[in-house]
């Protein structure tokens, strides 16, 4: 079970049910083996304490990026509603632009200011939500 949710373990279950009744030669037979295998690998039982001191937080973002103000104040904005409400499910930043103006390392600051690890995943190329949810 990987430690995995209840959730989680059922979206496992029913998937290793579809796998196990699809001849291996079929297209979505990769896809679904992918699913399975990327759902068993996830830490589950793994979690951080989020830092959300929002000064410091001003004052690390005014360090490490030049201009942004309008991005900046979002990020803040954010970080402040995160700290009123820390029982928010799942808030997802997106950042989107031409090559070489900022997203990374925007989101590499605002990993170190909230004390977690940056993980980040490109996602040119995909055109559907499904694709990301694991639905293909």
């Amino acid at each position: 079970t990987a430690g995995m949710p209840e959730h989680a373990l059922q979206a496992a279950n029913k998937e290793m049910k579809r796998l196990k009744s699809m001849p291996q030669h079929f297209p979505d037979y990769a896809v679904c083996r992918n699913y399975i295998e990327c759902l068993v690998n996830l830490p589950w039982a793994k979690s951080t304490t989020d830092t959300l001191e929002i000064e410091k937080a001003r004052a690390e973002l005014e360090i490490d990026h030049y201009g942004m103000e309008k991005l900046k104040k979002r990020i803040l904005e954010f970080l402040a509603v995160r700290q009123l409400k820390n029982k928010m499910k799942g808030p997802i930043l997106c950042f989107v632009g031409p090559p070489g103006v900022g997203k990374t390392s925007i989101g590499r600051s605002i990993a170190n200011i909230m004390g977690r690890k940056f993980h980040r995943i490109s996602l040119g190329g995909i055109c559907d939500q499904s694709d990301i949810r694991g639905h293909r």
